[in-house]
């Protein structure tokens, strides 16, 4: 806890410390009513200390202590030289050591070819060994492997095979994102050295990657090739852990990236963002944890349904983009599974306007729901 203590101060240190913009003086705000705790079996979060009204701003951290693409490629471009459409101040001193000399030899094509989510994975997995780096307060206090114990990337294969159909489908689409991306760094570096596992190897760009993956924000940047290169990390605010319901509201100006209430809260009672509406699969998978009563949570019929149509319904699923994902809520039936059940009761869909009228909107299914029942 001493330990933990210490980082804390380390980090509210830095992201406090006077640092010049382009335009203006950047200034950081955490508002006083909020403390950082870190609690046995549900981690570290931001409570209120004290009540806090809604629509109050309670957080600002400047675009300087952001890390994203834009700022890593200006901290890179102080050792590569390269010229940057969106240039901005990267007060960090040059340090000399292997890892420069690898900034050194990345050129502004190689680096603009990777997505944000490998740029960041890299660039934290070599920051973090550096004796000396700008990032340093921020990077003691992203997580460990030991607070990743419950996401299924670091399952053995036996546990693995013990998840449910649906959650190893999850399970191996991150995987294969992680391989991937892992592969993309480690070609680009080893065309640079001869050792590239010693300045990244695996299990430290996996640790990266899962850092990322858990604390990325929204935030739409310039230099992003697609929406999933819109993120960042922000210190402080990637405390703020996740609820399905009540959460705070998110601001981004040039100021900084700012939190702001949109409900009121009581002392001792945590903030919490929503990561959007995702289901316990989900968040187990990407985030290594779940939500009880999560009202998310769906049940998948997909293998189900699908043993059972016939050729031509799977034909005119297909034909319409309704072919697969076929899931069950606490709130009743997705449409897609209501469309997938309404086919098969057509032993030519094709030709069934009532089905077409399903899909446009035109009828509300009321007969398929009723025949459905009575079977």
């Amino acid at each position: 806890m001493e330990d933990f203590d210490f980082r804390l101060s380390h980090l509210l240190e830095w992201v406090n410390s006077t640092q010049i913009g382009e335009r203006n003086l950047q200034k950081t705000f955490i508002s006083p009513t909020l403390v950082v705790r870190d609690v046995e079996d549900s981690g570290r979060g931001v409570y209120a200390r004290e009540s806090i009204k809604p629509h109050n701003l309670i957080i600002n951290v400047p675009h300087v202590f952001l890390m994203n693409s834009v700022t890593v490629l200006n901290h890179i471009a102080k050792y590569n030289g390269m010229k940057l459409d969106h240039q901005m101040s990267a007060s960090a001193d040059v340090v000399h050591d292997v890892y420069a000399t690898i900034y050194q030899s990345l050129s502004k094509e190689e680096l603009l070819e990777l997505s944000s989510f490998q740029l960041l994975a890299m660039y934290i997995a070599m920051e973090r060994k550096r004796e000396k780096s700008y990032w340093k307060p921020f990077l003691e206090m992203l997580p460990t492997f030991e607070d990743f114990s419950l996401v299924t990337l670091l399952y053995d294969v036996e546990t693995v095979n013990l998840l449910p159909e649906s959650t190893r489908r999850m399970h191996d689409k991150v995987l294969k994102r992680f391989e991937h991306d892992f592969k993309v760094v480690f070609e680009m570096l080893s065309s640079k050295t001869e050792n590239a596992l010693s300045l990244v190897s695996r299990q430290e760009f996996l640790l990266s990657w899962l850092s990322v993956n858990s604390r990325c924000l929204y935030m739409k940047l310039p230099t992003s090739k697609n929406t999933q290169d819109n993120f960042t990390l922000a210190p402080y605010i990637d405390f703020i852990n996740h609820s399905p319901d009540d959460h705070c509201n998110l601001k981004i100006d040039s100021k900084g990236f700012q939190v702001f209430t949109t409900s009121s809260y009581a002392s001792g009672e945590q903030l919490y963002f929503s990561y959007g509406p995702h289901s316990n699969e989900f968040l187990l998978t990407e985030y290594g944890f779940i939500v009880p009563n999560n009202k998310w949570d769906d049940i998948d019929l997909t293998k189900a349904i699908l043993a059972i149509l016939k050729p031509q319904q799977i034909e005119f699923l297909k034909q319409h983009h309704y072919f697969g994902n076929y899931t069950v809520n606490r709130e009743g039936l997705s449409f897609r599974t209501e469309v997938a059940l309404a086919t098969l009761q057509e032993s030519t869909p094709q030709e069934s306007r009532r089905l077409i009228g399903l899909i446009n909107g035109n009828f509300d299914g009321t007969s398929y729901k009723a025949s459905h029942i009575a079977s």
